[in-house]
């Protein structure tokens, strides 16, 4: 079976998890049988992630991403890696906490990807970056699992966005109604925001310090320094904000957007715009 194939089934199956999400935040449940059709859904939700992840880790093997100079990270490889991490971190947290609501939003968005890796372009061509260090490995796995930690961050701030207006307008509906609390929401938000801050500033010294040992210089104007720089600065400047109370949440969540999209930027959005032009 082809990597692509296993990609579109993953795809496919994170769907389906979101389709049963979506089913029970619309439709709504009485006091008696919330409880357990609360405990249904996640078992099922669990199994079909459980899949979806066995499904992707398959996948990235039979691309070949591992060979005697390095890591072959394609266009596919980066994807499927920040998904697997993404589903890895929202499986465990529906067993720990037995959260649903997040996969409201993170679950589409994250079966996208997965269909569209087979097309995406130059997705599986070799050597779209081949690393030859351990340090220039480390750099981009660490810079991955920021990443995937900050797509968790931005999806929490579109719930809190939600729940915010909803409150507001006194207008709870039954999609709100099943996302978690709102100081949950923030609570986690802002834990995630912290995490990532941390990530992304190791992932800028460890690709300084790669040029300096395999260039002999600082490529300090290059778009992707420029925007993770501006990311880290927003995403430190949002955390003493929050630290004197001096942002409301409306903007908090906000500024974790932009950053989300920024870094969107930094990390894919350059060359993958380069790809589509040539």
């Amino acid at each position: 079976m082809s990597a692509s194939i296993l990609f579109v089934l993953a795809g496919c199956l994170t769907l389906a998890a979101a389709a049963i999400i979506w089913r029970r935040a619309l439709a709504g449940s009485s006091n008696d049988s919330a409880a357990t059709d609360h405990q249904t859904s996640s078992n099922a939700i669990v199994g079909l992630m459980f899949l979806v992840i066995v499904l992707n880790i398959w996948a990235v093997h039979l691309l070949g991403s591992l060979s005697d100079a390095g890591i072959n990270f394609t266009l596919a490889t980066a994807t499927a890696i920040l998904t697997l991490l993404i589903h890895v971190i929202y499986t465990a947290g529906i067993l720990r906490h037995g959260i649903q609501g997040l996969g409201l939003f993170l679950l589409p968005g994250t079966a996208v990807p997965l269909l569209l890796i087979p097309i995406l372009p130059e997705a599986h061509t070799p050597n779209w970056v081949l690393t030859d260090s351990l340090l220039e490995t480390g750099h981009l796995l660490i810079s991955i699992v920021a990443y995937a930690i900050l797509t968790l961050a931005a999806i929490h701030a579109i719930m809190q966005i939600m729940l915010d207006r909803a409150l507001k307008k006194k207008r709870l509906s039954l999609l709100v109604q099943s996302l978690p609390p709102l100081m949950d929401v923030e609570r986690h938000m802002f834990a995630q925001v912290k995490i990532s801050t941390i990530l992304i500033t190791i992932s800028i010294l460890t690709g300084l310090t790669w040029q300096w040992v395999e260039y002999h210089h600082f490529a300090l104007f290059t778009h992707k320094v420029l925007l993770a720089l501006f990311t880290l600065s927003l995403l430190m400047t949002l955390q003493y904000k929050r630290r004197h109370a001096s942002w409301p949440s409306r903007v908090a969540s906000r500024a974790v957007l932009i950053s989300y999209v920024t870094l969107i930027l930094a990390y894919f959005g350059v060359q993958l715009i380069e790809s589509l032009i040539h």
